[in-house]
């Protein structure tokens, strides 16, 4: 056990005195990495697709309560799943008295009230990347100029050589480190921001055709027998669940 701790304790310390070769240019980039980690984590947790469109049985729900005339069991279902989806359901079913023009006004600001939900956090992750990888330069020029400074010094050469040798140890650690920040960040910037660019096309099409529904209802094309309600239903959700 001891000797596990002793191992465990020299582990910690080589890696200490790696980064204190790095400079205090590494301190900044510490930072920077726990908090991308940590806008990561927490868009993973939250672009989860259950939580921006739920399963189809949740819309088809709120459908079949609408065709039995049922407007607030379907607000109701929206409130108990809250989601973007089911945010703008519920808007779109409140002012399904409205002419169809209008309900496009009204879903497109609803959609549009959710892109800061979707987007929250993602710039910043663009910008650590950007800064992080800067940072990771400036370190280079930091540790270089600390080389070449020790180099030019009137003093021996035997003694310049272990801060040459620190300067640029500096320098390639800042730098390494700064990509090693930079660049899963960067990805998960564009990895994120192409997931929410695909949501927001999917909440425009579920909107295209709540509008839809609302407005042949509200002109009464379903009081037809003729009319297969659930099969235009069925129509209609499968031509967005399938994307």
């Amino acid at each position: 056990m001891g000797v596990r701790i002793l191992k465990i304790l020299e582990v910690i310390g080589t890696g200490v005195d790696q980064l204190s070769k790095g400079g205090v240019i590494l301190i900044p980039l510490i930072i920077y990495s726990i908090w991308s980690h940590t806008i990561i984590l927490e868009r993973i947790f939250r672009l989860r697709r259950n939580q921006i469109i739920p399963s189809h049985l949740i819309t088809r729900s709120i459908y079949d309560e609408l065709l039995q005339g049922n407007p607030e069991a379907a607000i109701s279902i929206c409130d108990k799943r809250p989601s973007p989806l089911t945010n703008i359901f519920k808007t779109g079913i409140q002012n399904h008295d409205r002419s169809e023009e209008v309900l496009k006004i009204v879903l497109k600001v609803a959609i549009n009230s959710e892109k800061p939900v979707l987007y929250k956090y993602l710039s910043t992750l663009g910008m650590l990347a950007l800064v992080s990888m800067y940072t990771g330069l400036l370190g280079t020029v930091v540790g270089m100029t600390a080389s070449f400074n020790a180099l030019w010094r009137d003093d021996s050469q035997i003694g310049k050589l272990p801060e040459i040798a620190n300067g640029i140890s500096e320098a390639l650690l800042t730098t390494a480190a700064g990509l090693i920040v930079a660049l899963p960040t960067y990805i998960a910037y564009h990895y994120f921001t192409n997931q929410v660019r695909a949501f927001m096309v999917e909440l425009e099409r579920h909107a295209m055709s709540l509008t839809r529904f609302l407005s042949a209802e509200e002109r009464g094309m379903f009081d037809d027998e003729l009319e297969n309600i659930h099969d235009w239903t069925i129509k209609e959700s499968g031509e967005i669940d399938s994307s």
